[in-house]
């Protein structure tokens, strides 16, 4: 089944105006919205900061069915995984079968600006896998039985000594996080997707061992190495990938005016930093003084649908779901974005929906 939903950008609008667009969201069509949980912006000048779990209950207090879920929350220093379990479950109990979890390795604006050092991708990526057997367990989701696991994978992958006794207390031993004796008083009421960002090839084979499904900024035409190996992986732990999500993140910026569509792109430019995701770099001043120094006009243009036309998009969209995508998340960064909401739910979205 395709889906598209709606992408919530907590490091460029205000928690208010955000809830109004999901809002208008909701009322077009839409009925899922992901959204980013950062610390700093990627971008100085009119960034924001937005505590996302507290947003998360205001929006979905707000709205009626909307389904949210994260991309991404990163446990690997800045959150406690079984504070995450904790917090996800108390969202699930208050919205049933509306919250899921997208959880990645982070960046360091977010991890380093909070006192901690930034270390090597694989650090943060064994960090990670621990967090996810923590978060699945206090969930009573369990873990991928070791049993399961291709003795390369067995290697490559932390795996922490789990003890669970009689009365559902877990005892987690890794290298990076311990529990003794923990357990959620507030469990969530309904099982909560699980999802994993990931780009290099010990993620992406992660996150098809330990997850519900891979969030992806591959585009169309450089994913079918990413979803083949991610298959491959899932069908070595005895999975079916075809039960598994495949979630994508276009990016569009939407405006009869194409210089101003294009103006509005600006804020996005250092995340087209080369290899951005395994800088050091926290300060947003600095990514910024950076992507401007190093991010060409043309890269930006690249990294982003510019249309003057609404419509133009479904071509561009219907390549994701042609290329292997389950869902894809609006990431639109129009100048005005009332206005795109609107004109995509009336222009656009009953396209997709009729093909679902």
């Amino acid at each position: 089944m395709r889906s598209v939903g709606y992408w919530a950008s907590q490091e460029q609008y205000s928690m208010q105006d955000l809830i109004k667009f999901v809002i208008e969201a909701e009322k077009g069509g839409f009925t899922s919205t992901m959204t980013s949980d950062h610390f700093h912006p990627w971008w100085n000048d009119g960034g924001f900061g937005n505590f996302t779990w507290i947003w998360l209950a205001a929006a979905s207090e707000r709205t009626n069915n909307m389904q949210f879920v994260t991309g991404v929350t990163s446990p690997v220093y800045r959150y406690n995984p079984a504070i995450i379990a904790q917090a996800f479950a108390s969202l699930d109990t208050l919205y049933p079968n509306r919250i899921s979890l997208g959880i990645g390795t982070g960046e360091a604006m977010n991890e380093v600006s909070v006192g901690f050092e930034w270390p090597s991708p694989e650090t943060r990526l064994n960090r990670t896998i621990e967090a996810i057997q923590i978060i699945n367990n206090l969930w009573n989701k369990g873990h991928q039985p070791l049993s399961q696991i291709p003795p390369d994978n067995e290697k490559r992958f932390n795996f922490g000594n789990t003890h669970i006794d009689k009365d559902g207390f877990l005892t987690y031993n890794g290298q990076y996080f311990r529990t003794k004796s923990a357990k959620l008083y507030t469990p969530s009421s309904h099982p909560i997707p699980l999802y994993m960002a990931a780009s290099g090839p010990e993620a992406i084979v992660a996150a098809a061992t330990f997850t519900d499904g891979l969030i992806t900024t591959s585009k169309p035409n450089n994913s079918k190495d990413v979803f083949d190996k991610f298959d491959q992986a899932a069908k070595a732990v005895g999975k079916d990938p075809t039960k598994l999500e495949k979630i994508g993140k276009p990016k569009i910026s939407y405006s009869e005016d194409y210089d101003e569509a294009f103006k509005s792109v600006n804020f996005w430019r250092a995340s087209n930093i080369e290899n951005v995701f395994d800088t050091s770099i926290n300060d947003p001043r600095k990514l910024q003084e950076k992507a401007l120094e190093e991010v060409s006009d043309e890269k930006l243009k690249k990294s982003t649908l510019i249309v003057t036309s609404v419509e133009d998009l479904i071509k561009p969209l219907e390549g994701y779901f042609n290329s292997g995508f389950t869902q894809i998340y609006l990431h639109s960064t129009s100048p005005d974005e009332l206005d795109f909401v609107q004109q995509f739910c009336k222009k656009v979205l009953p396209h997709f929906r009729e093909k679902t």
